[in-house]
This record gives structure tokens, C-alpha cells and sequence, in this order.
């Protein structure tokens, strides 16, 4: 069967998607033919995660242009034909989309403009899995994939094939002959999780997740065009690729969807204790929802992802690459060490241990990204679910100091119940760490977050209104500060973190005058050449003894109407 999968991506960076490349890879493996449609390189008007990122000064800008890459300018209607076009002309037998919740609209948009046409058509991604009864009211949807989808899609492209049944599949949801078919079980459509009442909604009956065993195939890149495995990292332009080294992620942060993950693996797992999955194993009731890859098997995909691609950097994907054993650890450093290929991870504060900084540079680690998210103790205990003491947040990025490694601090505003005193908090720690690149991103109530029903029932969001894109667009009122004020405090914060105090006022006005703003931007992004090894050190003043309190929290003078 020709399968056509389709790749919306309107707002994010260059980054090449391990997930579809690694369900490319299986249903290759069943003889299935699969070809992609991916809307990286088409400008349709929306800012995008990299020109965000450039304009707050948080990376190095790089014109791609000299690269042989220019997004090409389409409107929504040009969009919609050119996919149209795409699917007459390769006729598939099934058409797949992988969407997020920021790349839904795009994605559903795309699929209107095929409603027509005689061609099954499923959503998959995060957020069909936990908003199934909103995407499945389109109907030019016809099913969803409910959690991981390699042994879901692959049987699916197999009994369409050989028409065979397929309302009974685990992890898919259909609508058909007027009924919803939800892993085999006939449900009412009402009864649907809408992604905001997390744990009272039933999450049905799915398969576990898929194993990270020696079968679970390598990714598939070939599906991709030349130019899209060309991506900035640290104002240069390098051949890379997204790998994983582990799925999943043993933590519970509020703001992210792993807690509904997890409780959905725990619920399959009760179901299908002793089913086989993708590599032939017997899956337990004890596996866990963070599974990791068996080293020696991950060394051989890089080796020959290298040969093949000619690949000179690696992105991990691993949401907290660090939470590994200290015995798998040393055992990455000593296998990776014969490969040495530049890396970037994304990791906790609490996984990095004496000596894991000095490792990962040995190997040629080039960058590491950790999340403080909040500098306010009671707000993370409370809220966030993020136990850690600001000793350890401290801890874990001064052990990065003496390296070469980029270090980039992740921070979240706008979170419910907020103040500006909190975000102040925020901005202190970040001043005691020093990173390379301050990052920091509205607060966003993403579909299956914990945070998400909190502001449903406060009365923050609509019930059912689709989150924005964290990084590109502003926050919201949170119940205590303004849209407004939290989107001025957002521009600023990286001029709070690396400027003297001694300009705080300066910055305050900064918030409410683009004038001064646009000022200090270019000072900031002329200054802080986001590394270390280069950047002044101006954190450091006679005036670093005056609390943030004092500054301006408290400073009638500088309130901002």
C-alpha cells in the first residue's frame, strides 16, 4: 500500500521529526511504500520557534538563505492546493498526519481540502491522543492514533491492504458506519476525552507503548528532502539529525502531558499484561513509561545514520536525557566516545552528578538545555510538581562552568496564580547560574496537563480553546498580572538576568517603551554573544546586595499602568 504521510509544521524550526521517521521506518519494513509531505519550507505568514528565538536575542542568527533554503510563500488556499495536487498525483491508500496541538490547525486545514477524495484519513501526535472527541467532530477525519503508533499504523496499513477489519486495532479510534470504535470497544462519542479533565475521563483501552528493543527499527530519513537536515545550532549550520536514546520521562511536571502519559501506560499495562509487543517481547506490569534504547543497538543506528546521511551533528529528543543509571551513563560516555559526533541534550537539574559535565564534554557534547522553569520554591512545590531546592538547580548548572559546553536556562511565566515578585524570583537564580542563553516562553495549557484543568477552573481559558505555541506567542491572564504586563516582562527578563542592577529601572521602562527597548536589545545581543567564554560578565555590581523587592516590585514609581 502507498502510504502518504504528512508532516504539518508552520510555527517550529528545522528540526527533522524522529516519531515519523521512525513509523517511515515500519511500515517500509511491511512492505509498505510511504512518502512524506512536510510544510517546514513554506511560509504562510506565522512566526516561527526560529524567528522568535533570534528576535529575544536567545540564539545567534544565521541566514539559511546561503544555505539553498528559503521558505517558500504560500497562502492557506495555495497551501491546500499544493497538497491536493500532491495526493492526486501519489494516490495513496492511506494518508497519516502527526500533529501537535500548535500544528493541528494547519493539519486540519490540510485534510479539508482532500474531504472529497476516497482516502482513509488518521491524525495522530500528542494531541489527538488526548483531545480525540475534538479532532474526531471534523469530518474529514475519518480516525485518530491514541498513544504511539508503530504496531497501531502499520496493522492498520496492513488489514486496508487486505481488507480486514479494522475497528478492533488497539490505539486507534474510528468513526464508522455512524458509530465510534475506540480499540476495539464500540463507545459513545460524547464519552470522549477532551484533554482537559485528565484522570476523570476514560483514557480506554491501547496497547502499551512501544519497546525500545533491538527490533524497534532505526529512523527512517530518506523520507525527507536534502535541505531539511541542514539546521542552526550555535550560529552555524550543521547536518543533523533527532535521534533517541530513551521515550518517556520519569518525572511529573504540571505543565507537560507525561503525567496523563504515564497514567495511560499504567491503565494499558493492567489490560494487556503478557501482550507482545513490536519486538516480540512480553510486556509486564511493571515496565515502565520511560524505556530506554539498549546502548549498543543506539551506537549502530548512529554509525550508520552517519554513513548513510552524512550527518555531523546529533539533536537528542530524550526529554530528560540524563535520567539514566550511573552504569548506563558510563556506558554511553565509553561507547559514544568511539563516534564523537557534536551533540546537543536537553536534560534535569537533579540527573547531573559530579563529573557528568566533564564526561559529556569528553565525548563532544556541545550544548545542554535545562529547565528552571520557576525560581519560586512555593510555586514549584505547590504548582509545578518540581520538588528540586534552588541549591540543586544551582548545583546542577555550575557543574557545566568549567566546560565548553553551551548551557541554555529554560524558564516558563505566566503560570496561574503568578505575581511579578515570583517571576522576580526567577530572574534572581537565573543571575546566580550565568547561562549561555536565557530562554524563557509564556505559559501555554497545553491538552493533557495538569495545569490546563487548573485554568479551566478558574476560568483563565475557554474549555475547549486550543493552546498556542509557547515560544512564539504571549501569555495570557493568569488570574493575577495581564496579558500585557506578562508579555512586556518576557521581552525583557534575558536585560534583568545579565544587566547590572543598577539598570533595573531602566529595564522596568524598557517593558512599556520599544524605543529603550529596541536600545537595549542591541546591547544585549551585542554584548551577550550567548557564550560564556566571551560574554562580559555584568551580573556584577556594588549595587548586587539590592533585592529584587526593592528594586521595583515595591516601586510605586515604576508601575506600570
Amino acid at each position: 500500500m502507498k502510504v502518504l504521510l504528512v508532516y504539518p509544521n508552520d510555527r517550529m524550526d528545522g528540526l527533522i521529526s524522529v516519531g515519523v521517521s521512525v513509523l517511515s521506518a515500519h511500515l517500509k519494513a511491511a512492505n509498505h511504500k510511504v512518502e512524506l509531505y512536510d510544510t517546514t519550507y513554506f511560509d504562510t505568514g506565522k512566526k516561527t520557534g526560529d524567528f522568535y528565538r533570534e528576535q529575544m536575542g536567545q540564539v545567534i542568527p544565521v541566514d539559511l538563505s546561503k544555505h539553498g533554503i528559503i521558505r517558500e510563500k504560500k497562502s492557506l488556499n495555495e497551501l491546500q492546493k499544493d497538497f491536493r495536487k500532491k495526493v492526486l498525483e501519489y494516490n495513496p491508500g492511506l494518508i497519516g498526519f502527526s500533529v501537535l496541538e500548535i500544528t493541528y490547525d494547519q493539519g486540519l486545514e490540510l485534510a479539508k481540502s482532500i474531504e472529497d477524495l476516497p482516502i482513509p484519513v488518521i491524525f495522530g501526535g500528542i494531541y489527538p491522543t488526548f483531545a480525540p472527541k475534538i479532532v474526531l467532530k471534523e469530518s474529514c477525519i475519518d480516525m485518530i492514533c491514541e498513544g504511539e503508533g508503530e504496531e497501531m499504523f502499520v496493522e492498520l496499513a496492513n488489514n486496508l491492504e487486505q481488507g480486514k477489519d479494522i475497528t478492533k486495532i488497539l490505539n486507534l479510534t474510528i468513526k464508522k458506519d455512524g458509530k465510534i470504535y475506540r480499540s476495539g470497544a464500540e463507545v459513545n462519542f460524547e464519552d470522549l476525552p477532551t484533554g482537559d479533565n485528565i484522570y476523570g475521563e476514560r483514557t480506554g483501552l491501547r496497547r502499551p507503548q512501544t519497546h525500545m528493543g533491538n527490533t524497534l527499527l532505526a529512523p527512517d530519513y530518506s523520507i525527507y528532502e536534502n535541505k531539511r537536515f541542514l539546521k542552526k545550532m550555535g550560529g552555524k549550520v550543521v547536518r543533523t539529525v533527532a535521534m533517541e536514546l530513551s521515550r518517556g520521562c520519569p518525572y511529573t511536571c504540571t505543565f507537560c502531558c507525561v503525567p496523563m502519559q504515564q497514567h495511560q501506560h499504567r491503565t494499558a499495562r493492567s489490560h494487556y499484561a503478557n501482550f507482545k509487543g513490536i519486538d516480540g517481547s512480553v510486556l509486564k506490569q511493571k515496565d515502565p513509561y520511560h524505556r530506554e534504547k539498549p546502548i549498543p543497538h543506539f551506537i549502530k543506528e548512529v554509525k550508520d545514520t552517519i554513513e548513510k546521511y552524512d550527518i555531523n551533528f546529533i539533536y537528542f529528543t530524550d526529554e530528560s536525557f540524563l535520567s539514566m543509571s550511573k552504569e548506563r551513563f558510563e556506558e554511553f560516555i565509553k561507547a559514544y566516545s568511539e563516534i564523537k559526533l557534536p551533540f546537543f541534550i536537553e536534560s534535569r537539574v537533579e540527573t547531573v552528578k559530579p563529573g557528568y559535565a566533564k564526561a559529556l564534554e569528553s565525548v563532544n557534547c556541545t550544548g545542554v538545555a535545562m529547565g528552571i522553569e520557576s525560581g519560586s520554591i512555593a510555586l514549584r512545590k505547590s504548582l509545578l510538581s518540581r520538588m528540586m531546592p534552588d541549591e540543586t538547580i544551582i548545583k546542577g548548572f555550575k557543574e557545566f562552568e568549567k566546560t565548553n559546553i553551551r548551557i541554555s536556562a529554560n524558564n516558563i511565566i505566566g503560570f496561574p496564580g503568578e505575581s511579578r515578585e515570583d517571576i522576580m524570583l526567577t530572574i534572581e537564580i537565573n543571575r546566580q547560574i550565568n547561562p549561555d542563553s536565557v530562554v524563557v516562553n509564556a505559559f501555554r495549557p497545553y491538552s493533557g496537563t495538569k495545569l490546563r484543568k487548573i485554568c479551566i477552573e478558574k476560568g483563565l481559558i475557554p474549555k475547549e480553546e486550543r493552546a498556542e505555541d509557547n515560544r512564539v506567542y504571549g501569555a495570557f491572564y493568569n488570574g493575577v498580572l495581564k496579558a500585557e504586563e506578562l508579555e512586556n516582562i518576557r521581552k525583557v527578563f534575558a536585560f534583568y538576568v545579565t544587566f547590572p542592577k543598577n539598570r533595573w529601572r531602566e529595564i522596568r521602562k524598557a517593558e512599556t517603551d520599544n524605543n529603550l527597548y529596541n536600545k537595549l536589545m542591541q546591547e544585549y545581543k551585542d554584548k551577550q554573544l550567548l557564550n560564556r567564554k566571551k560574554r562580559e560578565n555584568v551580573a556584577i555590581s556594588i549595587h548586587e546586595n539590592i533585592s529584587a523587592k526593592e528594586v521595583f516590585i515595591n516601586d510605586e514609581s515604576a508601575v506600570v499602568i
